[in-house]
């Protein structure tokens, strides 16, 4: 029986824009998009276009120190910290247009939710909200021929992820099911493929939103 090994995942650190790379299983970690590349730290995305004017998603989910980014793709708009239009919060305010098109931010604050808007189209309804949550301590062990997850924080809904990549890239990455569903604390992965000699296979757990 080939022996499993298993990878324990580290958080990264980001300083504004500079990435810090930090071994994952002495392989570097850079930072990522749900739904296209998942690794450590994480980045939950909102999108704003021309056409529609709400964020899409409007609710972010996010661990502490993990980060939150708002994508352009047409119109006029900005992302701005506060709860009650036209007046900010002083958290954040960043404008999203044609010169600006995208604005990312590292959420270190206590989980809870921060609620943001769009100041032109806020009277519009286009408002939004972060939930920073305690980060998610992901342990993985064997079980037999199985590999057993267990795991603590986060907001008490998740995504599971297995890659032969510790990149996770989308190409590499398969997402898991759980049979108790998306609330579960723990998941047995039966069904793992055997990794390539040398490698490994990686776990990832999300929060899900």
């Amino acid at each position: 029986m080939k022996r499993r090994e298993r990878a324990v995942v580290r958080r990264a650190l980001i300083a504004a824009i500079l990435v810090l790379a930090v071994p994952l299983v002495g392989r570097p970690v850079l930072p990522v998009e749900p739904g296209v590349d998942i690794a450590v730290p994480k980045v939950a995305v909102s999108t704003v276009t021309g056409t529609v004017l709400q964020f899409q998603p409007p609710r972010l989910v996010v661990e502490q120190a993990d980060f939150a980014r708002w994508n352009w793709t047409g119109g006029s708009h900005t992302t701005t910290s506060g709860s009650t239009c036209g007046v900010a919060s002083g958290l954040w305010n960043s404008a999203l247009n044609s010169t600006t098109t995208s604005f990312t931010r590292a959420f270190n604050e206590a989980p809870g939710t921060i609620p943001f808007f769009c100041s032109p189209h806020c009277g519009l309804g286009m408002t939004g909200q972060v939930v920073v949550t305690t980060p998610i301590n992901l342990i993985v062990t064997a079980s037999g021929s199985a590999a057993q997850l267990d795991w603590t924080g986060g907001g008490g809904v998740y995504r599971i992820y297995r890659s032969s990549s510790p990149l996770f890239t989308s190409g590499t990455t398969t997402v898991l099911t759980g049979a108790t569903g998306t609330q579960a604390l723990t998941f047995l992965d039966q069904n793992a493929p055997d990794p390539p000699a040398g490698g490994v296979n990686y776990y990832l757990v999300m929060n899900h939103f």
